[in-house]
């Protein structure tokens, strides 16, 4: 481990003193394009070659300015709890999500919020287990024995039924609603890398499909809205609920915050699961003592019926499935902040008003708190006592920000890994590399074969 991985103390010095302190290294670049095709070619491995040569503060000297790698738990604690104020959200935030949940600073986040979760409590996320098993059904049915899928498209696709069908009680047609898949999809596009590296000003193809998606995405969330409106908006589901606070109180939420919420809530509310769900099966796929343990497990617990409530708290290795799947392959893979005043970090200054990126991607993989990071086993999640990594594990983040669809997520990736295991196997018929964009998109859409157990 290289020497510049030392243990600073992470509290945040007195301003003349963090004024003193160096910048932190940055890699050799090409002249005036600094370190940006580097970067822009594969993010993940640029961040990995160079917290490994330079430690945990690396300075990104990009086309559109310096950007700050940051990779150490001491950081998102920080960040998330301890320092909020000082690790401010960027502007990408209210750019790419409005005035929704994610973005949002302040009383507004606090209403917002309170608001939000009552959609997401334990009882209620109960509640919708069935009917996620009824989607997932549904989505097995359009297989064949012997055919192939797009993994990431179908796992995309199962994930958007659910949250349409549970917390928007608006169930989708498993082979319709086009227009709206691909509206779910767009907010991605802003966080491509060519973008991340060029000045804001700049146009790029990924800003343009990125506007032209929004727009579109807006428009879903209007006529769904519209929809409920029209329908009397009277159920206890999110949409019913924002017509009818909208209705009674105009001051309590407005038009733009509802379009807003329903729009981020469609990106992160399927993206993510989609994501960890097809990591799942195509590391299962590629490592058949652990597919084998969870066949085992499926069979022992369900013994071929459906999967209900009360057997989730059974599926113990299942559950060590989606953990490890979401340590190896974390699908939200940077946080971005905002330095709001000068930071000291682990000896070194990020000057105020400089954009950060807190790697969950590499602290997820640090060899540092985890044995054989690249290796691929639940079996190290046996022994919960010896898993003493708050922040070196943050899948959905920690503090008053963490996902507030944390429950929501596990109760739907369990489910889909235990409904769809005892009926199939899937073989992928690719290797997974990344394209990372907001998430860690796979670079093709994971071809799989289907067959039957």
């Amino acid at each position: 481990m290289s020497s510049k991985h030392a243990e600073n103390s992470t509290s945040t010095a007195d301003s003349e003193s963090v004024e003193d302190l160096p910048l932190p290294p940055s890699p050799p670049g090409y002249p005036i394009l600094g370190n940006t095709l580097q970067y822009a070619s594969d993010p993940f491995e640029f961040h990995d070659s160079a917290v490994e040569e330079y430690g945990d503060v690396v300075r990104m000297d990009l086309v559109g300015g310096d950007i700050y790698l940051m990779a150490h738990p001491d950081f998102f604690e920080r960040a998330m709890v301890t320092q909020q104020d000082a690790f401010e959200k960027t502007d990408d935030f209210e750019i790419a999500f409005g005035e929704n949940l994610n973005a949002v600073e302040g009383e507004q986040w606090e209403r917002q919020n309170e608001a939000l979760q009552e959609f997401f409590y334990p009882g209620k996320i109960r509640a919708y287990a069935e009917s996620m098993v009824d989607m997932i059904e549904a989505r097995m049915e359009l297989w064949e024995d012997g055919g192939e899928i797009s993994l990431h498209g179908q796992m995309k696709d199962v994930a958007l039924e659910i949250l349409f069908g549970t917390i928007f009680d608006r169930p989708l047609d498993p082979e319709g609603d086009e227009e709206l898949r691909w509206a779910a999809n767009s907010l991605n596009e802003y966080f491509n890398p060519s973008s991340l590296v060029l000045p804001d000003w700049l146009p790029t193809p990924a800003r343009h499909r990125f506007k032209k998606g929004k727009g579109r995405l807006n428009r879903e969330a209007r006529r769904l809205l519209a929809e409920r409106e029209e329908e009397g908006g009277t159920g206890d589901d999110l949409l019913s609920t924002m017509v009818e606070v909208r209705n009674s109180d105009s001051e309590l939420i407005t038009e733009t915050e509802m379009i807003d919420q329903v729009a981020g809530l469609t990106f992160a509310g399927h993206d993510t699961s989609g994501l960890s769900m097809a990591f799942a099966w195509h590391l299962l796929g590629n490592h058949p003592d652990v597919r084998e343990r969870f066949y085992e497990e499926l069979d022992d617990v369900l013994g071929g019926d459906r999967p209900t409530i009360d057997d989730i708290g059974d599926l113990t290795f299942t559950r060590k499935i989606m953990q490890e799947t979401m340590r190896r392959h974390t699908p939200v893979h940077t946080v971005p902040r905002r330095a709001a005043k000068d930071i000291e970090a682990h000896g070194y200054r990020i000057p105020e008003g400089a954009d950060m990126h807190l790697s969950i991607h590499r602290v997820h993989r640090d060899p540092r708190f985890w044995d054989d990071p690249l290796e691929f086993k639940p079996s190290r999640w046996d022994d919960m006592s010896t898993i003493d990594k708050r922040y070196a594990y943050i899948p959905f983040g920690e503090g008053p920000r963490s996902c507030i669809g944390e429950r929501f997520a596990k109760l739907e990736q369990l489910l889909v890994l235990a409904t769809i295991g005892q009926k199939y196997h899937l073989e992928p018929q690719s290797e997974l590399d990344f394209a990372p964009e907001m998430t860690s998109q796979p670079s093709n859409p994971l071809p799989t074969t289907v067959h039957e157990r």
